[in-house]
């Protein structure tokens, strides 16, 4: 039993180092490219450099778990390289379209060490739902916090950049819906939802979420600013895909949500007016 629990902890050990070197040679690779500007203004190189993070970082967990993955931690996978591919687009998009003075690379700097630690964590977030296909661990609790973190933060980061790259609506929406419809569907199922009602929970909330994208599609507002609304109705759709219908106060905490919802509205066109 000690033999077997060393055995583990070895592992264990191995595992976190691979993760954490992942994580730092992903943040370094980011910090290069933004550092010589290597992307800039090629939307193109761009998508497929955001492909190549994505790949990589699928590849890489899978290495840095030993192979020992099952056909159901694919979306769990995915769930960090969507996370870790987007933390780039935001980077090349966000940073060098508003930053360009050399006092200013800490601020990028400042990004970077939030993409190592960020990275770090959905890998672990990740290791933790992979491990749990395998025996069930507490930790998954944990887990599930932040993969509610992870994926409100991936929606923002790609919602910003994929605006940024200003691709047609016939191209623009299908991607957003998807995107939508996947981060909301991995959660739930994070959080214990299967079958039919897990199919129908994240339809609920991803639609919640487009319909907030579109309300302030035209609003004319800095991007940075526009994509708050699919982040609050992403926030506003899980929280009402948990309302528990034994709930007595479910009908008050549907109408807080809505007005949530009323109020990211009238803020971004208030924005829109005054900026």
């Amino acid at each position: 039993m000690a033999v077997e629990k060393l055995v583990n902890t070895n592992e264990d050990a191995v595992k976190r180092g691979k993760l954490l070197s992942l994580s730092l040679l992903i943040a370094l690779s980011i910090f290069i490219q933004t550092i010589l500007k290597i992307n800039q203004g090629d939307p193109i190189r761009t998508a497929l450099t955001f492909l190549v993070y994505l790949v990589v970082s699928v590849v890489g967990l899978i290495w840095a778990f030993n192979f020992r993955v099952k056909i159901r931690s694919l979306p769990f996978l995915f769930h960090s390289a969507l996370f870790v591919a987007s933390e780039y687009l935001f980077i090349q998009l966000f940073f060098i379209q508003k930053f360009s003075r050399i006092y200013e690379g800490l601020i990028l700097l400042s990004l970077i060490v939030f993409v190592f630690v960020g990275t770090y964590v959905s890998f672990l977030m990740t290791n933790v739902f992979n491990v749990n296909l395998y025996k069930k661990i507490p930790l998954v609790n944990v887990g599930r916090t932040t993969s509610y973190i992870i994926s409100t933060l991936t929606v923002f980061f790609l919602f910003f950049g994929i605006l940024a790259l200003q691709l047609p609506l016939y191209i623009l929406l299908p991607i957003l819906i998807a995107v939508a419809y996947f981060l909301s569907f991995i959660h739930l199922k994070n959080l214990g939802y299967e079958d039919m009602l897990l199919k129908r929970r994240s339809l609920l909330v991803s639609t919640i979420v487009i319909f907030m994208f579109i309300s302030t599609l035209f609003s004319g507002v800095l991007h940075e600013v526009s994509v708050l609304a699919p982040v609050v109705g992403y926030f506003v759709g899980i929280g009402v895909a948990n309302i528990k219908v034994e709930n007595k106060g479910k009908a008050f905490e549907l109408f807080l949500y809505i007005l949530i919802l009323i109020a990211a509205v009238l803020i971004n066109f208030s924005l829109n007016i005054f900026i």
